[in-house]
């Protein structure tokens, strides 16, 4: 089985655990930003992942919990985007999202700036090349942070991003106390939490 053929399994058997079908544009977004993510990471450091087929299984999860609870038209701000996880498979997952991706790497900026040209998401995703404080608090809908923050700090900053209503979630492991705060659901095994803070 070919690369391409292991990553296309993987993304098959993914959406189905999640009951969440790809239809074959879907699919084939999906496929071709995590190629281009494991071919841009031989020179800069984006992922662990090695594979294709390696970024749907361990990374893509992070991206199918969100796009369950963010089904509806919404501004969502993505910080600390470094290579596009999970924003860039959740912008593909959600056409109807308006997603924000900030980050303050120059080599990660251009990586990002490839992704959303090449996956014709510009309509769309925009990106900041800075830091957080650069952006209007209360402009968004959600705030979602991956491994940047300790999650108690994320949940600090993302509520000030948020407006009233709105929710800042955070992906982190089992035993945070992050998870205190919020609503949880606990997927990969039980190895990741996504939790939902109201604000």
């Amino acid at each position: 089985m070919s690369g391409t053929e292991a990553a296309a399994e993987e993304l098959r058997t993914l959406s189905a655990s999640w009951g969440a079908p790809c239809d074959a544009g879907t699919a084939a977004s999906l496929l071709r930003y995590a190629a281009l993510l494991v071919s841009w990471n031989e020179r800069i450091n984006l992922t662990g992942a090695r594979s294709p087929a390696a970024v749907v299984t361990d990374h893509y999860p992070d991206a199918f919990a969100l796009a369950r609870r963010l089904d509806g038209p919404r501004r969502v701000v993505d910080v600390g985007s470094g290579g596009g996880l999970p924003a860039i498979p959740l912008a593909v997952l959600r056409p109807a999202l308006t997603l924000t991706l900030v980050e303050p790497i120059a080599k990660k900026v251009a990586f990002l700036r490839t992704a959303i040209r090449e996956l014709d998401l510009s309509a769309r995703v925009s990106l900041e090349a800075g830091r957080a404080g650069a952006l209007i608090p209360g402009d968004f809908d959600a705030a979602v942070s991956r491994a940047t923050f300790a999650p108690e700090d994320w949940v600090v900053l993302g509520r000030q991003l948020v407006r009233p209503g709105g929710r800042v979630y955070v992906l982190t492991v089992p035993g945070s106390a992050a998870a205190s705060l919020g609503e949880t659901e606990t997927y990969l095994d039980r190895r990741r939490v996504l939790v939902e803070v109201p604000v």
